[in-house]
């Protein structure tokens, strides 16, 4: 699907669910997080394909797989963090959409420990000149 059909399906669904907010508000944020679902199921082959081509680029120069790993599992919890604070906070819960986000930064601070880690060790061993 293209960027035009995922637009068009966006604007849709948002006229959509502002015409049924104003008789059920709970079936209007069902219809807005359905075209949110439909939206990514649209991008995911998107994703999957920049994926394989960002690990190739990154076996090319030689980075680690562990890094590769880490990397794509915080691009992941971002992704994934964002979507749901956006879902909440279209259901009008603004202080559980700051705790999510809150919740997502740890997660992606204590997934990226052992890059740290290992950029740590490399800066020691540089101005140790080894």
């Amino acid at each position: 699907m293209n960027i035009i059909s995922i637009c068009a399906l966006a604007i849709v669904s948002c006229v959509l669910s502002l015409a049924i907010k104003r008789h059920n508000s709970e079936l209007s944020v069902l219809v807005s997080i359905g075209a949110a679902v439909v939206v990514l199921m649209c991008v995911i082959q998107y994703i999957l394909d920049s994926m394989d081509f960002i690990t190739s680029l990154l076996a090319k120069a030689d980075v680690s797989s562990e890094n590769v790993v880490i990397l794509f599992k915080v691009v992941g919890i971002c992704f994934l963090t964002e979507f749901t604070c956006d879902t909440v906070k279209e259901s009008g819960l603004h202080a559980l959409s700051g705790n999510i986000a809150l919740a997502g930064k740890i997660v992606v601070l204590i997934t990226a420990l052992p890059m740290f880690t290992e950029i740590l060790t490399l800066v020691t061993n540089l101005v140790a000149g080894e």
